[in-house]
């Protein structure tokens, strides 16, 4: 049993990008019946092409953070609840969790039990992401101190992801061609529900309907002058402006993020590239044997790149400053995750608002004021998790990258009751 942990624990340290190949290598050759040259050649595109995802985006991050966090000084926001970032839930809150190499195993069963039974269509190969439901259990093993009620409401968050993974699937694919990709993040794609009803609401108002932000129907309207490369670049000047930054600055930000909406999409379809014989294959033979198709679900890092979402998530990034100051009841001060919170949160709303960024603001907004109550509401639990790991914050802490989690949040209520 100690060899088992040993490894379980080895293999839940491996680098995301590390453990997707391995996942796609084995999906590939298992399920896809992919030769072994091939399959190793498809898990080494996908996991490059999220090495290069993530730098892109650490590339932004660290453009952008430094700025926003002198407007954050200048505002004067004086909250004491900290945003310390995605860092903090990975190094303090969940993986320090002492029965976290369980949750793994318990997280690949339910997965593997659930397409058995018919119950999900999506095989989440990316094992890291299994943290993101972890959270859940942090909350109730904080709240109760009990080890098997946080390993079922594991299994609950779980399996409401898996379930909104399902539903998501089509109008992911249709948006972005990723056929045969899910996207079972359990930040992301809870947050699309409020896609769909913002762009309901929208189609019912006739005046709104007909505004069409889309970075296609603006790049048609404008010619080559308004490009998503054009609209980064001026976001980053905006935003660099915004921020107090000398010239040179303001236009390396540009420069920054006009860089990630040309070389994103490249990206992406290395990504499509590799994953693409694995999902067709998988299919091929879901369909022969079983009669129906499996998604491959992959991080929601693979849509923030995206001209559409990068764009509508720059625009509703300054927002998320006011709303913590204006919003009755906020305690949290943004901080390390104000960059990258908003596009990735909203992610997986952009195929609802037909990529349009007028809709996608305002659902942007709506997130946002979600996320910042939710963090407000179980930041204690999240720095007694980490005390109770022997981590303990020099503050009452929260991230708004993973804290976000209003799944996690309901569970963490519900199991209250037991405490």
């Amino acid at each position: 049993m100690d060899v088992i942990m040993g490894a379980l624990n080895w293999y839940a340290a491996l680098p995301s990008s590390v453990m997707v190949m391995i996942g796609i290598f084995l999906v590939g050759l298992l399920l896809a019946r992919l030769k072994v040259g091939e399959a190793l050649r498809c898990s080494i595109y996908v996991a490059g092409a999220l090495v290069a995802m993530s730098t892109m985006v650490g590339m932004f991050s660290g453009a952008a953070t430094p700025i926003l966090m002198q407007v954050v000084e200048a505002t004067g926001l004086k909250l004491d609840i900290i945003d310390l970032g995605l860092g903090s839930a990975y190094s303090s809150v969940l993986f320090p969790l002492s029965f976290y190499a369980i949750l793994l195993v318990v997280g690949l069963a339910v997965n593997a039990l659930m397409i058995v039974l018919k119950l999900t269509d999506t095989f989440d190969v990316d094992v890291f992401n299994y943290s993101v439901w972890a959270l859940a259990s942090s909350y109730v093993w904080a709240i109760t101190g009990s080890v098997p009620l946080a390993i079922v409401a594991y299994i609950i968050n779980e399996v409401v992801v898996l379930k909104l993974a399902d539903i998501t699937a089509p109008a992911i694919q249709d948006a972005y061609g990723l056929d045969g990709v899910s996207i079972p993040h359990g930040n992301a794609v809870i947050f699309a529900p409020v896609g769909m009803a913002v762009n309901w609401v929208i189609e019912k108002i006739p005046a709104l309907a007909k505004i069409d932000w889309s970075t296609d129907k603006i790049e048609e309207r404008f010619g080559g002058l308004i490009s998503p490369s054009m609209i980064g670049f001026v976001m980053g000047i905006v935003l660099g402006i915004a921020g107090g930054q000398n010239v040179g600055q303001t236009l390396l930000l540009g420069v920054t993020v006009a860089a990630f909406m040309i070389v994103f999409p490249r990206v992406e379809n290395v990504l499509v590239e590799g994953i693409t014989p694995v999902a067709d294959g998988m299919r091929e033979i879901c369909a022969k044997k079983f009669n129906r198709e499996l998604n491959i679900g992959l991080d929601a890092a693979i849509l923030i790149g995206m001209p559409d979402v990068m764009a509508t998530g720059i625009l509703v990034t300054p927002v998320v400053l006011l709303l913590a100051f204006v919003l009755p009841g906020n305690r949290v001060l943004p901080m390390a995750d104000l960059a990258i919170a908003a596009p990735f949160l909203i992610s997986c709303c952009m195929p609802y608002c037909k990529k349009n960024i007028f809709r996608g603001f305002i659902a942007g907004v709506i997130v946002m004021i979600i996320t910042l109550y939710v963090c407000t509401a179980t930041a204690g639990w999240y720095t007694q998790c980490a005390a109770m790991n022997g981590l303990p914050f020099d503050s009452i802490s929260t991230t708004l990258g993973i804290g976000s989690s209003w799944v996690a949040w309901a569970i963490g209520q519900v199991f209250a009751i037991f405490a």
